[in-house]
């Protein structure tokens, strides 16, 4: 059954009018306590037939998509409908089964958003959208502001590529790098992956036999391809990702062991906000903290330390510490 919004602001105005056992309840006053709603909710001015809201009762005590089952009851005597058990609403109503595995879906993408980088779990999330639905139920000042982008660039191709992965399809893009002109590649999608407001494709180049990575903003266009979708048999993105920050994987790279330090108040905001899920404090002293964090080093991890100023130094290895003084000297040519 397609359940449109306005149909589901009907059932919640249903379910709490039938909760208040203070009043009797017939199609008619069902109807306007949805009207009143809708207008107040929505601003739209709309009025409801007794067909509509009869369906809508039949569809919350039967509708197997809704799976709410509701113990809706009509008292012919009294000519209203109530609940036979007074203590149920749909919104405590258990979850079929459809129900169940979407939400297991939904709750393996909101998983991803956690990040690779300190997988504190999902509560922050959950946090956030109790927060947002709390304010959506018509409170006049704002008390939460949470840090959002309203569109993502390439954000358009969220959905296909989805599509795609999931039917191991294999895909041909145009695809323009930075600076380069447009060639058209064919690649079988392996996963989306978000980091810095930015979407990314980890794809198995056909023509190049090896992973690649397509920034979203960059596709041109993008279509089914004819040729065989190629698996990588036993990839992990949890395994691949987690020696790095960000998304630049260099291939043979090594693991290393940084060091860095930390002086001033930023001591508490990298010990209560990791680098790293490696993280470990090994020196404490009153004016700085020594860190370590175990990780291949890329490019996102210079430009996170460098994001921290005079803050942080690294102290080891010496190869990242040239690095570091390599774009440093860049910057200070630029402000020179």
């Amino acid at each position: 059954m397609s359940t449109n919004k306005h149909a589901l602001l009907r059932y919640r105005v249903i379910d709490r009018c039938l909760r208040n056992v203070d009043r009797q309840w017939n199609w008619k006053s069902l109807a306007k306590a949805c009207t009143s709603e809708i207008r107040d909710s929505l601003q739209e001015s709309m009025t409801f037939s007794e067909r509509t809201i009869k369906g809508d009762l039949s569809a919350m005590r039967n509708d197997e998509s809704l799976g709410y089952y509701a113990p809706i009851e009509y008292d012919r005597s009294e000519k209203s409908y109530y609940y036979s058990d007074r203590n149920y609403s749909i919104t405590e109503a258990p979850l079929n089964r459809s129900d169940s595995k979407e939400l297991k879906n939904v709750i393996s993408m909101l998983r991803q958003f956690t990040g690779f980088n300190h997988l504190s779990g999902i509560e922050n999330i959950i946090h956030k959208l109790e927060l947002i639905v709390f304010e959506s139920r018509g409170e006049a000042k704002q008390i939460v502001q949470l840090e959002q982008v309203s569109t993502i660039p390439g954000q358009r191709w969220l959905d296909p590529l989805y599509k795609h992965i999931k039917d191991e399809e294999a895909i041909t893009i145009r695809y323009a790098p930075f600076g380069k002109q447009a060639e058209s590649v064919t690649v079988s999608p392996y996963l989306l992956k978000e980091y810095n407001h930015r979407w990314y494709l980890y794809a198995h180049n056909h023509a190049k036999s090896g992973l690649r990575t397509y920034g979203l903003e960059r596709i041109l266009e993008l279509k089914k391809s004819l040729q065989n979708f190629h698996p990588i048999k036993d990839f992990n993105p949890d395994q691949y990702f987690k020696d790095i920050i960000g998304i630049t994987v260099q291939k043979n790279a090594e693991k290393k062991k940084v060091l860095f330090k930390v002086v001033g108040n930023q001591v508490h905001y990298i010990r209560t906000k990791p680098l790293h899920i490696s993280q470990k404090e090994l020196e404490k002293k009153e004016d700085h903290s020594i860190f370590k964090i175990e990780v291949i080093p890329n490019y996102e991890l210079q430009s996170t330390i460098l994001s921290y100023g005079e803050t942080i130094e690294i102290l080891e290895p010496k190869s990242m510490i040239n690095a570091m003084k390599k774009r440093i000297d860049e910057m200070k040519k630029a402000y020179a």
